[in-house]
């Protein structure tokens, strides 16, 4: 067997990174049957259960130094794992487990990262030194492999790909049915949905009352809002306060879904307006038209990529209510058009996601390769 370790930030309650570890482990099964996976976490246990895989603490140092001695092979990824805007700290640990990975001689795929952003001169500097020995990269935006070659990485060479997220299956219809009916969500209009998070930049959480009240102009026009909550429990009580400042009736999801069931929720979902990136790619594989809350460059770029149109961008400026309804109105009025440019860009993301797993397969054959040859 081969022994993969999947190294990312898991176990958090995050809908999207749980979304690429689940779309990870449901292709590499399917790629190969020799493997055996195990993935860092904050919740091991519960990571264990819902993803039949093998799963260790990520913060007690032994365990995660001895999985990584019985790995073949080190996936560091997906998501953003190595930036300093979160906290320099978190980029240290990711690092760490590269650089004690190659010192054991073991092969490291960054698999599907997002890059940056990396603003610490120190840090720039250890990222140079540390990727430029892992065995292969993966990347899922153009703006992250330019930003890699700036910070210095020239080798190996970067191939750029889609995030894992776009691979991913929803649950069956039946089941969407299912939580629509617990929740109490009506199905007989259409469906308006909305992510938020949290910001504490230059727009503070103004831009939550300017949502709040285009919202309540589409309930008066006999729309459903729905919002959807990406990362128990931090989205919950910012999605709260949206529904508190609407006059309207909205709906919330109330429970913790699975990433597959997420997916299908949205797939219920006419429009979907959202801040978190993984909202969007959800919708994009669902076809479902969107727009977006612009709060990081990685939400910029997938716009950008999947055509769709931003209903803002709070680094630079306050939502402005007008045209926010605008911007919703007219993927209403041209709903036809939105979906048919929808689905020629995602078709085309969803071959590139699954290149991951094609340079990936590469790797387990080096291994392979290199076993027989010791035998």
């Amino acid at each position: 067997m081969i022994n993969i370790l999947i190294a990312g930030y898991h176990g958090f309650g995050n809908c999207g990174d749980e979304a690429t570890l689940q779309a990870m482990t449901v292709n590499i099964r399917d790629m190969a049957d020799d493997v055996k996976i195990t993935a860092l976490s904050y919740k091991p246990e519960l990571t264990k259960i819902e993803y039949n895989i093998e799963s260790v603490q990520r913060f007690n140092v032994m365990q995660v130094f001895n999985v990584i001695r019985r790995s073949d092979i080190i996936l560091s990824g997906g998501g953003t794992l190595l930036q300093d805007g979160t906290s320099t700290r978190s980029l240290l640990y990711y690092l760490s487990i590269i650089k004690v990975a190659k010192i054991l001689r073991k092969r490291v795929m960054l698999y599907a990262n997002g890059i940056g952003p990396v603003n610490g001169r120190f840090n720039r500097r250890l990222i140079k030194y540390v990727v430029n020995k892992v065995d292969f990269i993966t990347l899922r935006e153009n703006m992250s492999a330019a930003d890699l070659k700036a910070i210095g990485v020239k080798k190996p060479e970067i191939h750029i790909t889609a995030d894992p997220a776009f691979t991913l299956k929803s649950v069956s219809a039946d089941r969407v049915s299912d939580i629509f009916l617990k929740e109490g969500i009506p199905l007989d209009r259409d469906i308006i949905g909305v992510s938020v998070r949290s910001w504490n930049g230059f727009n503070g959480e103004d831009f939550i009352d300017k949502i709040a009240a285009v919202c309540d102009r589409f309930v008066r026009e006999g729309k459903t809002v729905l919002l959807i909550p990406m990362q128990f429990p931090k989205d919950v009580a910012i999605s709260k306060k949206l529904m508190n400042s609407m006059s309207e009736k909205s709906f919330i999801l109330k429970n913790e879904y699975t990433p597959s069931e997420i997916l299908g929720i949205i797939g219920k979902v006419h429009v979907m307006l959202s801040m978190r990136l993984h909202t969007l790619i959800f919708a994009g594989v669902k076809r479902v038209p969107m727009a977006g809350i612009i709060y990081d460059p990685k939400v910029e770029y997938y716009l950008d990529v999947l055509g769709m149109p931003a209903g803002g961008d709070i680094r630079t400026a306050l939502i402005d209510e007008k045209e926010l309804y605008k911007c919703l109105s007219c993927i209403f009025d041209n709903y036809d058009d939105y979906v048919l440019r929808l689905d020629k860009k995602v078709e085309i993301l969803e071959k590139k996601a699954r290149e991951n797993d094609i340079f990936l397969e590469g790797q387990l054959e080096i291994i392979r390769r290199k076993r027989k040859h010791k035998f």
